[in-house]
């Protein structure tokens, strides 16, 4: 058996040209396309200072909540306080053992304090010196 005579070099296919002018038209445009060095720059520069803006307004959205949340706290002791002095809250007669007064707060003022230095080591990380 003869082998088969190999392919003739004939021209290439219509199709197989307008692909490959296509591939090579695309590699040309995302050269062109591709941001120098002061463009790279610029851009971080414009995400780093989005970057503060929000974290801006995050700390100062979590920090109006935690102080919320610490003065309601600390008003609720004031009034436990008072209420628990005074033998009455709201009209009514109010009794309570020293010792749940004293836990309460106690624990509430840990908690209160814990809050803020919590967000205070949130809101001033401690940076340490590389070397």
């Amino acid at each position: 058996m003869t082998d088969p005579a190999p392919p003739t070099d004939s021209a290439p296919s219509p199709a197989a040209t307008t692909i490959a002018r296509t591939v090579q038209h695309s590699l040309e445009a995302e050269r062109r396309d591709l941001p120098t060095q002061a463009e790279l720059e610029r851009r971080t520069r414009e995400l780093r200072y989005r970057e503060a803006v929000d974290q801006r307004w995050l700390r100062l959205g979590v920090g109006a909540i935690v102080f919320l949340l610490s003065a309601g706290w600390l008003a609720a002791d004031i009034v436990l306080t008072l209420a628990a002095g005074w033998g009455e809250l709201d009209g009514r007669p109010f009794k309570l053992d020293s010792t749940v007064i004293v836990a309460f707060l106690t624990t509430s003022t840990a908690t209160v304090i814990g809050l803020f230095l919590v967000f205070l080591r949130w809101l001033y990380p401690q940076v340490t010196p590389s070397g």
